[in-house]
């Protein structure tokens, strides 16, 4: 099934995106990044050919989970998340994110970041006209795309 074909319309944008971390939407954040993977090695065997004899079926990982936003609305996660645990860490804490794309013209895409952990705090303060923000990484253990994984779930994840 190949995409249709889409003649003015608006296509998915930055305004057309909602993060929800633990079913709370957040509004400060000015950028998210997140990507996962399935490294698969070819197996060879002796023969003239020298061609694979197959693959694996691969490993699936994650890679970290970015977000950049203002300073008040990552503490504000933090403080969320810290306030679900012992009220003062927030780095044990297991949560959900949520990433919605929603156009009227488009096909609707959410993508479920599971099981995630906080792990790394940046923070590089300038001197100017532009408000201050933070960068925080996040691990998770597997991305969800409209339902759909890259890993092999024939066992259920």
């Amino acid at each position: 099934m190949a995409d249709e074909i889409r003649v003015n319309g608006n296509q998915h944008s930055w305004g057309s995106i909602t993060v929800k971390i633990e079913g709370d939407r957040f509004y400060g954040f000015t950028s998210i990044g997140f990507g996962d993977s399935r490294e698969r090695v070819k197996a060879y065997g002796m023969g003239r050919a020298q061609a694979p004899r197959g693959r694996s079926r691969g490993k699936y990982a994650t890679e970290p989970v970015t977000l950049t936003g203002w300073k008040g609305s990552v503490q504000q996660l933090r403080k969320a998340l810290a306030d679900a645990g012992d009220g003062e860490s927030y780095g044990d804490t297991v949560f959900q994110i949520v990433v919605q794309y929603v156009e009227a013209d488009d096909t609707p895409i959410t993508v479920e970041l599971e099981d995630c952990v906080f792990t790394k705090n940046t923070t590089s303060d300038e001197e100017g006209p532009d408000p201050l923000k933070d960068d925080i990484e996040v691990d998770c253990m597997r991305i969800r795309r409209n339902g759909l994984v890259l890993f092999d779930n024939s066992e259920g994840s």
